[in-house]
């Protein structure tokens, strides 16, 4: 029998942000939908507080369609502004509590929120005002009745704002429906089995838009949200185990990082189902040695927060190739997802392009954004026709598999041939001595451009620039393979966590 799911009358898509908590509640009150280290929430209990939220929103003059912005870590506290400013008819906006202060008030200044709560006065710039989390919270909350004022969300209303990184320029404000989340929430809720039973843990920020969906698609199968933290891998695999997590997103150097130690071959991890994963490509040994020690099924996913997340899937069974020829699906990030369609084009004349040529990403369907918060401008320029230009460089092959091949703007020409960094890069992630790969395209006097590899080793590992330029040359054409390798201690990120190979690329010029 397939979990619960919140069903609604125009064929059983979840549309509204609400909704999910509301039936949840209506149908699992008593089961724990958060868990931290020393404190429960469950289902009714987040259902009531953000009905408290609503109503305390309203009470403050709160109207459908003003702004509410949450900045903080992870905590029950998110997910009851996140509930409580949709009931109310007003837009939640998640805001990077790892951004600095200016960035923060250049944020909110863009927002315009009617009301603000965080978790760290700190960060509200002079003249803001806000409601803080703890002492503060709590007598906010205490004022009003726990009841769900049902404030009618149409489908296509703006639902939340995500606000873009701003590695290209000032962030932008990403306007999401409650019909995008539900079409997004659609295919994790049906293929992640996720049940009342489940243990869901990612250490990723509700302000990601991978983040949220994750505890979105949690709470409408009713699973419990894992919000304890672990410091270090030896206290991650302790964790897992104790809690008997059963969903896990993994980033791929923790996963090798984990399979080396001894302890992850003793622990028992029979409640394990699904490691989830993205960000680069794992090797087909790291895979099956994962398979063997965890017993679970694996799975990738590639999109944007102008997509309302993940718009295409790896499956579990593509990532236990049965034959050699399919061995090469695991550098893709799998095919699309139902209701996703999927260009590559020509990014000059936005022309269709055959499997094997490469050109530019394009997204349409259900899960494109509304656009960008009060920016028609950069709106037209990213949805064209109705399709998200993703900026992202890929190529089909002939089974509808995508691999992608860097962002356009990033790739090198280095004597008139074009390199991929992504491609060098997922070649370079397989060498035993490399923890994080990052390849750039640096100035040369004979070839015009040249790929260098800035890299971190893996722990106790000393990476020798001539063994892996010799290693990298063995796999991929000479003119691809990185000139230099420079072993660096971290790789530059913002805030969010995305790679700065601007930074990178300045660091050689």
């Amino acid at each position: 029998m397939r979990p619960f799911f919140a069903v609604h009358a125009d064929g059983g898509r979840v549309t509204s942000v609400a909704d999910i908590i509301r039936r949840r509640a209506a149908a699992t009150p008593a089961l724990t939908a958060v868990i931290e280290a020393g404190r429960t929430t469950t289902f009714g209990a987040l259902d009531e507080r953000s009905n408290r939220v609503a109503q305390a929103l309203i009470a403050a003059g709160v109207a459908p369609g003003d702004r509410v912005a949450y900045i903080g870590a992870n905590a029950p506290e998110f997910l009851e502004v996140l509930y409580g400013a949709t009931k109310a008819g007003a837009i939640a906006t998640a805001v990077n509590n790892r951004l600095a202060r200016p960035e923060i008030a250049a944020i909110l200044s863009d927002a315009a929120p009617a009301a603000l709560v965080v978790d760290d006065p700190s960060l509200v710039p002079p003249g803001a005002r806000a409601v803080c989390t703890g002492d503060e919270y709590e007598a906010w909350l205490s004022t009003v009745d726990p009841v769900d004022p049902l404030v009618p969300a149409g489908p296509d209303d703006t639902a939340v704002i995500f606000y873009t990184s701003g590695t290209t320029g000032r962030p932008k404000g990403i306007m999401l429906s409650g019909d995008n989340l539900g079409q997004a929430l659609a295919t994790m809720h049906y293929d992640m089995e996720l049940t009342t039973t489940s243990v869901a843990m990612a250490p990723i920020p509700y302000f990601h838009i991978s983040g949220l969906g994750l505890a979105l698609v949690a709470n409408l199968n009713g699973a419990a949200l894992l919000l304890e933290t672990a410091a270090g891998p030896d206290a991650l695999i302790a964790l897992l185990a104790r809690r008997r997590v059963s969903h896990a997103a993994v980033v791929p150097t923790i996963l090798q990082t984990l399979l080396q130690l001894p302890r992850t071959r003793e622990t028992d991890w029979s409640a394990l189902r699904y490691l989830v994963y993205g960000a680069m490509p794992i090797p087909l040994p790291v895979i099956r040695a994962a398979t063997e020690v965890f017993g679970c099924k694996f799975l990738q996913s590639y999109g944007l927060t102008e997509s309302t997340g993940g718009v295409t899937v790896l499956w579990p069974e593509d990532h236990l190739p049965d034959e050699p020829r399919k061995e090469r699906r695991l550098r893709s990030v799998g095919r699309p997802m139902p209701g996703v369609s999927l260009r590559v084009v020509d990014p000059v004349t936005l022309s269709d392009l055959p499997p094997g040529e490469r050109g530019e990403v394009l997204i349409g369907g259900g899960h494109v954004m509304r656009g960008y918060w009060r920016n028609p401008g950069a709106t037209s320029t990213t949805i064209v026709d109705g399709w998200v230009r993703t900026g992202d460089g890929g190529s089909f092959d002939e089974d509808g598999y995508l691999y992608l091949h860097d962002r356009i703007k990033d790739m090198i020409v280095s004597g008139g041939e074009n390199v991929y960094p992504a491609e060098v890069e997922s070649v370079l992630t397989g060498h035993p001595d490399l923890a994080e790969v990052a390849v750039v395209g640096v100035p040369s006097a004979r070839w015009g451009e040249s790929p260098v590899a800035v890299v971190v080793p893996r722990a106790g590992h000393a990476p020798d620039e001539a063994e892996v330029i010799a290693w990298c040359r063995e796999r991929l054409a000479h003119f691809k393979c990185p000139v230099a390798v420079h072993v660096v201690e971290t790789l530059p990120r913002n805030a969010s966590g995305k790679l700065l190979k601007h930074a990178l690329r300045s660091s050689f010029s």
